[in-house]
């Protein structure tokens, strides 16, 4: 950002305003908006703008709410409430959150997490919390990291146990075999 900001006024020449049209079928949303480059300001800045934001295309950062929970990549959105005189007041888009217990098989308990519709789909989706977690790409942090590494601590102690239970399993065979 630091380098649209030293080269503005160049940039305002080469770059255009563009408008992607309705989004989600017009229901009450307004249009989004962004900038396009032409050929020439990606030439000399060398793609520097390829991965850029600008305005509602991409979210790089999501909110501290969504990271807390399992929300599925879903966060708060902004947008646009449109009258019938196409009057625009903003409003927010916020997920459907609610507090529930889920059962995890691996831990035999049931875990609480701040959770959206969505996530509990995607659980049903994966065949149940423990296999959701353990492969999706939204645990990264919070209460869903929390029972990611309780899960992994449990599989590798069964794994463990198992393995001595093997072993004991073998000795006690070896020194009855020897008598």
């Amino acid at each position: 950002m630091l380098l649209m900001n030293s080269a503005s006024r160049w940039l305002t020449s080469k770059a255009f305003k563009f408008s992607s049209g309705v989004m989600n079928g017009g229901g009450g949303i307004g249009v989004a908006t962004g900038f396009c480059f032409s050929n020439s300001v990606q030439q000399y800045f060398g793609g520097a703008f390829d991965n850029m934001y600008f305005g509602n295309q991409s979210r790089f950062i999501s909110s501290g709410r969504s990271r807390r929970g399992l929300y599925n990549g879903k966060d708060i959105r902004t947008g646009n409430n449109v009258s019938f005189s196409q009057r625009k007041t903003k409003r927010k888009f916020r997920p459907n959150v609610f507090k529930k217990r889920v059962y995890s098989e691996v831990l035999d308990e049931m875990v609480r997490f701040h959770l959206t519709a969505s996530t509990l789909r995607s659980i049903d989706k994966a065949g149940g919390l423990d296999n959701y977690i353990m492969t999706s790409k939204y645990v990264t942090e919070g209460e869903g990291l929390a029972v990611k590494q309780r899960i992994i601590k449990k599989l590798k102690w069964d794994k463990i146990q198992e393995g001595q239970k093997k072993w004991n399993e073998e000795r006690i065979a070896a020194l009855q075999a020897g008598k």
